[in-house]
């Protein structure tokens, strides 16, 4: 209505213009020649004006608009733009990242921690009788994924040994020639401390001692800063792991303070450290999964629940560690690996991952009878130790077939992956500083791991100067 009456008075002064100019210019007292000239000046401009005054006029009859919805909509789009141009600038400025990984299915792999930390010390893996690049090996072999450990607490040297496999800095190099080698990371965030002096495991997963003395609020707060902040900072690496554990074999004790192991406590305080992996994710790396780390299928419904009950419910995977042998003794009530798989998926929503294992392929003897590890005791996890049986049993072929029906297993309860412990591992050179013992080689700041306790397990045959061995191929034998 308004642009309407706009219109028509637009209309009678163009009107006014045309026809009472030179009555006007007469009434004033103007000559003739002034008179003509200034008539024609104001009739074509006049004129002018008919086209915008009649385009107005059918803009308001067809269309029922008005001069205030033109200027809104005029101020709105101005603002809209505003608002674009702002928001360009804040995506630029805090980028939101959707990371892509190099695979999404089962996963296949191992843990890696050892493997540079072994390269610094002096020790040399090597593929077809060539040194090689031991990330490069595990692609090649069909891996899709390597786990690291990240610990709040460094390690303390350890008869004048740094032992730095799970420092940040560490962890930085090895994730990136993961990320180089295509490999995802399943990472470890573990903010206990350990007392390796003993081989209690009330001596593990202790409360570190920059955190003593704190209430539980205030501890789950500095476990959620201290999660978060490492992914932040991993993300300004330019690193986003595919999995974060927060956690090492939870049921063995978690932050503890005492010798009693609260799994009610253990739930809460998770549940601060689960929350901090999902915050991180909404801001930097949306599809991360969470998982919750039980040791021995025997224990994993029970404190799988108990830590749910108590608020930790927040985990996608359940990460179990599965060691059959009477050397560490875990039983499974499922009777299968595909059974327990399935109770993960219907009692707890998650998939099942065994996230440590190991099959032993050798007795650590060359061709001629020869020991060749170093003089660190080995752990036999499975099968056992059988004088009649250990050249049957104890081979690259029998890890291979072990490992690919135990993955395979897994596959047909759903569940997400099957990734090996310690299979980096290598022994220390038998001669040099001391018998056995050639390099100083500590693979954990205690006497028990002057040298490796896992070479036995690994993919790599120390047996044949650390050759790759056919034990890796499991992972290009499972889909």
């Amino acid at each position: 209505q308004s642009l309407a009456m706009i219109t028509v008075v637009g209309l009678l002064i163009t009107m006014l213009g045309f026809f009472g100019a030179e009555w006007l210019m007469r009434l004033g007292g103007a000559n003739a020649e002034t008179i003509e000239m200034s008539t024609t000046y104001f009739k074509i401009i006049s004129l002018s004006f008919l086209p915008s005054c009649w385009s107005m006029c059918i803009c308001a009859a067809m269309r029922g608009i008005d001069l205030v919805e033109i200027f809104e909509f005029d101020v709105a789009t101005r603002e809209e733009k505003q608002l674009t141009n702002f928001n360009t600038a804040y995506m630029q400025e805090h980028s939101v990242v959707t990371p892509e990984y190099f695979s999404t299915g089962f996963m296949k792999g191992s843990t890696m921690s050892f493997a540079s930390y072994l390269q610094r010390v002096g020790l040399t893996y090597r593929e077809g009788g060539a040194a090689c690049d031991p990330y490069k090996s595990m692609q090649q072999h069909g891996a899709n994924i390597v786990r690291l450990q990240l610990n709040f607490e460094a390690f303390p040297k350890y008869n004048g040994v740094t032992i730095d496999w799970a420092t940040w800095a560490r962890v930085v190099e090895d994730a990136k020639k993961a990320q180089a080698n295509r490999l995802d990371v399943l990472l470890t965030l573990k903010p206990d401390a350990d007392d390796y002096s003993s081989s209690s495991t009330v001596a593990h997963n202790r409360l570190p001692a920059a955190w003593k003395g704190l209430t539980e609020a205030q501890l789950g707060e500095k476990l959620y800063q201290w999660v978060y902040t490492t992914l932040e900072n991993l993300h300004k690496e330019g690193i986003y792991p595919r999995v974060v554990a927060v956690g090492n074999e939870v049921n063995i004790g978690f932050l503890m303070e005492g010798s009693a192991n609260d799994a009610a406590r253990t739930g809460r305080l998770l549940a601060y450290g689960f929350k901090a992996v999902r915050d991180y994710g909404k801001k930097y790396n949306p599809n991360v999964q969470t998982l919750l780390h039980i040791a021995n299928p025997s224990k994993v419904y029970t404190y799988a629940k108990n830590i749910s009950d108590a608020g930790g419910s927040d985990f996608d995977l359940i990460g179990i560690s599965w060691y059959p042998g009477k050397d560490i003794g875990h039983t499974n009530p499922y009777q299968t690996i595909e059974n327990l798989a399935k109770m993960c998926k219907s009692d707890f929503k998650a998939q099942a991952v065994i996230l440590e294992t190991a099959y032993s392929f050798t007795t650590g003897n060359d061709a001629s009878g020869k020991w060749m590890g170093d003089w660190c005791n080995n752990s036999y996890n499975y099968p056992d130790w059988d004088d009649a049986q250990n050249a049957v049993n104890y081979t690259p072929q029998k890890q291979r077939a072990w490992l690919r029906q135990l993955a395979e297993e897994l596959k047909r309860g759903e569940g997400a992956g099957l990734i090996t412990w310690g299979t980096e591992s290598l022994p220390d050179l038998l001669e040099g500083k001391a018998e056995g013992h050639g390099l100083g080689l500590y693979t954990y700041p205690a006497e028990w791991a002057y040298g490796s306790t896992w070479e036995n397990n690994s993919y790599w045959d120390f047996t044949n100067q650390n050759n790759l061995h056919e034990g890796i191929d499991w992972m290009k034998d499972v889909e």
